[in-house]
């Protein structure tokens, strides 16, 4: 192999070629440094004495069928200028310890989107753990400085992400950019991102976010000057939350025989009515007429999803909520009371949906790529890695089973 045969598929320069090894399926070959190539690790200098003390095994990529290593003549050099007297560092690895070069590693990476850990380390014949720290140490990089000057809109939202813990994930919903992964659902997991905001020239205008007290604490506290954007998709799911509340209530203080009727009737009081086929319509009538409360609670269910079909502007939004929170409070019962409240206390935010045009369901289809992804590596032990993969999510091609 020539010298410049190893620059151009090893990416190693400045070293010479001795000679070959080939033993168990692996080709091993020898080189060293150019004697007038030895520099200074401190000053650079090349007023240098170097001694050999021995040889290092290093991992590059394969020829052919073959896995492929250099074994680098290692020397400690001695500095007229500085003084100094220090193992020579070789620049075609990744740190002074790894026990691979760039080429591989980059090639690994190349490869990651489409190959799986296991099956990159199958093929080069490296650890799993080893694939993994390539891939984590690229990530770190990529990821230390996500930019934020041109951040118009995100939304904040968090996810379950198993054994009792949750992630809240900041993203721009412009460009799909995740600005930020903290640990945990309130405001004390956006404290990391708040720092960021200080030291940014950033002018967040529009926050998309759901109904948790904590977020908006947080949005007031830190991004005073923003529109606050309650999306649709959370008002509606916390109205069917409610509605199960009640339904949960009511078999309660049912007797055994009388609970039948309601059992396994969940998706048909949760479920959208235009969704519904003609038996599953009259069962649900049924029900309205058998439990007033759940009937009057699935009414007003359906009555707020019109408001956001039907209605065409934010003021008129505003006087079609209000008018929906008299007639929840008037029906008695505590859950659309509760629910008239919360709306209510969150108008300017619920309305601004018309104002704004910004919706959080982004970010929703974002918490399944996330779950998919969790699922894809059933789990993830290492925390880190797990956030870093979050922030390269966007950019990923998921690609399902056929």
């Amino acid at each position: 192999m020539s010298t410049s045969l190893l620059y151009h598929t090893q990416g190693i320069h400045d070293f010479k070629f001795e000679s070959f090894d080939f033993t168990g399926g692996q080709t091993v070959a020898t080189i060293h440094r150019d004697e007038d190539k030895f520099h200074c690790p401190c000053c650079n200098s090349l007023r240098t004495t170097p001694t050999f003390i021995g040889t290092r095994k290093i991992q590059s990529l394969p020829i052919g069928s073959h896995r492929f290593f250099v074994r680098v003549k290692m020397h400690r050099i001695r500095c007229s200028d500085c003084a100094a007297f220090l193992m020579e560092k070789l620049p075609f690895i990744t740190s002074e310890k790894a026990r691979y070069t760039k080429a591989l590693a980059r090639t690994v990476i190349e490869l990651r989107p489409e190959m799986s850990i296991s099956a990159i380390a199958k093929y080069f014949g490296l650890h799993w753990t080893t694939v993994k720290e390539i891939e984590k140490k690229h990530l770190k990089k990529k990821y230390k400085n996500v930019p934020l000057s041109e951040v118009r809109v995100i939304g904040i939202d968090e996810i379950y992400v198993g054994k009792n813990r949750y992630l809240t994930v900041v993203r721009d919903l412009y460009s799909g950019a995740v600005l930020h992964v903290g640990e945990g659902k309130g405001g004390d997991s956006l404290e990391a991102f708040s720092l960021r905001l200080k030291y940014s020239t950033c002018r967040i205008e529009t926050v998309a976010v759901d109904l948790s007290a904590a977020y908006t604490s947080w949005i007031n506290n830190n991004l005073s000057e923003a529109t606050i954007v309650y999306d649709h998709f959370h008002v509606v799911k916390l109205m069917n939350e409610k509605l199960d509340k009640i339904r949960r209530r009511t078999m309660s203080e049912l007797e055994d025989e009388q609970k039948k009727m309601l059992k396994n009737k969940r998706w048909l009081l949760l479920k959208n009515v235009e969704n519904l086929d003609t038996d599953k319509e009259k069962s649900l009538d049924q029900l309205r007429e058998t439990y007033k409360e759940l009937g009057d609670a699935s009414i007003l269910k359906e009555s707020l999803r019109n408001i956001y079909s039907i209605v065409p502007d934010g003021y008129m939004a505003r006087v079609a909520f209000q008018d929906w929170c008299k007639l929840a409070i008037d029906t008695g019962i505590p859950e659309m009371k509760t629910m008239a409240s919360t709306i209510t206390s969150h108008l300017d935010g619920i309305v601004a949906y018309w104002n704004e045009g910004i919706t959080s369901a982004a970010m929703e289809g974002f918490n399944n790529k996330i779950r998919w992804l969790i699922r894809q590596a059933y789990g993830y032990h290492d925390q880190e890695y797990f956030k870093l993969k979050i922030f390269d999510l966007p950019k990923l091609r998921i690609v399902k089973n056929l």
